[in-house]
């Protein structure tokens, strides 16, 4: 079983968090295009994000909770296309969109080329929003991370294509960036209105938190996830890459994850008290990190995204 140190708990913006999310999500139709949309919007609707976002943030004004949780919902959103919606056929369109987006990150877009893709036109107008609240530095570090995600998620559609599960050492590698950890970190700054200085956020105080919570999370979503995405052939989860190369059985794979992942928790806790004592605003940086990390694992353990999981 895994146990976090620390406790979950809620915005008191959920409800308002909720409506607006809903009807976000209809009138920007985020799977235009798609001959089921109105049922893949059901179905991530049904997966809750709203109620993660308010438990990875519930301390944070609502500006911030909601600007924050568009742009991971724009993420997971581009997680699904890459992961599922967008097969092998349409290896073109996904390196397309994923050239967009990029080229939105680093101020290099064509405005025609972004507005004929729904989700390089979102990402576009949010990038925008972000850019007139958040600081210089934390714009251009999160752009990195956020390109970083996208290219190893590439990565990872060639390795399920050739139906490959990667090495324990690749799969740690890419994990930190397509997992969108370190994305969800940097968004903690932005919920919570705690930019760090550049000379904190380098610190190595902060630097492993965010790849505790990184390790923490994705192995905790690879146990959650672990026969939806072996049975879509996905080798790029925990549990597979153990039972592959490791020679575990799958009852001892998912029973070492569970102990990695309380490690990390734990690791974690005594990390935040560390971070704590830099300068501000790293202690209220380091509280939304115990926040995120709680908030994560109560959604992955409740939501219907991974209901069918036994090992959940």
């Amino acid at each position: 079983m895994i146990r976090c140190p620390f406790p979950a708990h809620r915005s008191p913006h959920f409800d308002q968090l909720t409506l607006d999310t809903e009807q976000w999500f209809a009138e920007h139709n985020v799977f235009s295009g798609q001959q089921d949309a109105d049922r893949l919007t059901r179905q991530f609707l049904n997966h809750q994000g709203a109620e993660e976002h308010a438990r990875m943030w519930p301390d944070a004004d609502y500006p911030g909770l909601w600007l924050a949780g568009r742009l991971l919902t724009h993420m997971s959103c581009l997680d699904d296309f890459l992961d599922e919606i967008w097969g092998p056929d349409q290896d073109e369109h996904a390196i397309h969109v994923v050239g967009l987006i990029t080229d939105i990150l680093t101020g290099k877009a064509a405005e025609d080329a972004v507005a004929a893709e729904p989700l390089a036109a979102l990402l576009d107008s949010l990038w925008t929003e972000t850019q007139s609240v958040a600081p210089d530095h934390w714009l251009d570090r999160t752009a990195r991370i956020h390109v970083a995600y996208l290219e190893t998620s590439l990565d990872e559609r060639m390795h399920r294509a050739a139906s490959s599960v990667p090495t324990t050492a690749q799969y740690v590698t890419s994990r930190h960036y397509n997992g969108g950890m370190f994305y969800a970190a940097a968004l903690i700054e932005l919920a919570n209105e705690a930019w760090l200085p550049e000379d904190v956020s380098g610190r190595p105080e902060v630097t492993d938190l965010a790849l505790r919570l990184s390790n923490a999370s994705t192995w905790a979503n690879d146990l959650f996830s672990y026969q939806r995405e072996a049975a879509h052939g996905t080798g790029a989860n925990l549990a597979v890459v153990l039972t592959t190369h490791e020679g575990l059985t799958g009852d001892e794979a998912v029973t070492k994850i569970v102990e990695l992942v309380n490690a990390e928790l734990l690791t974690l806790d005594f990390l935040c008290d560390a971070a704590a004592a830099l300068p501000e605003p790293a202690a209220r940086y380091a509280q939304g990190v115990r926040a995120l990390a709680s908030g994560l694992m109560h959604w992955m353990a409740t939501t219907a995204r991974y209901a069918s999981s036994a090992s959940s």
